[in-house]
């Protein structure tokens, strides 16, 4: 069966093989970790957003950027006035790592603070005029990594796959928060 269309067309006849993540290639047994769907599936997504991390810096070195900057300038860009803890949540990262990153992005003259329009108390973040400039010329090359995508897996493929991932995600968040609370 050969999924999607275009240079990146993959042919796939079976399943795809698991790949112990504890298996260097090495050991003298091929024998598979005995790992369930689930995990198998936690294993898949740690593997792809890891691939997609790297693959995405590296694209992004000419521009001395990290996909977590990226990430942070393209929200901002669509979602002008977020305060610093608006952005952190909306980028998955710690109130820490997003001020060092909106300091650094500041410093390169890619994003502005100033008086937020709702709260006294918060600085609204802002992409300049630089700041979306760059952001021009660094989607051209991240974005390449969904055309990847896009080629291999289709897009129907991809619309349900998103959508069971992040089910999958609320699940799992619900339970965390449960786990939170005392128990009654």
């Amino acid at each position: 069966m050969l999924r999607s269309r275009g240079p990146y067309a993959v042919r796939v006849s079976s399943a795809l093989p698991y790949i112990n993540p504890f298996d260097d290639g090495r050991s003298p047994t091929g024998a598979a970790a005995g790992m369930d769907e689930a995990s198998s599936l936690i294993d898949a997504v740690f593997r792809f957003e890891r691939a997609v991390t790297r693959i995405g810096n590296t694209r992004l070195r000419p521009w001395k950027m990290t996909l977590s900057s990226y990430t942070a300038l393209r929200i901002l860009a669509n979602q002008p006035h977020l305060s610093l803890a608006q952005l952190s949540r909306r980028c998955y990262a710690r109130p820490q790592t997003m001020t060092r990153m909106v300091t650094q992005l500041e410093n390169r003259g890619f994003v502005a603070r100033a008086a937020h329009p709702e709260s006294e108390r918060a600085l609204s973040l802002q992409v300049t005029e630089a700041g979306l400039a760059a952001l021009e010329e660094m989607s051209d090359e991240v974005l390449k990594i969904s055309d990847t995508l896009n080629a291999t897996l289709g897009r129907d493929d991809i619309v349900a796959t998103d959508g069971r991932l992040r089910q999958a995600a609320l699940v799992v968040e619900n339970e965390l928060r449960d786990m939170g609370r005392p128990e009654e």
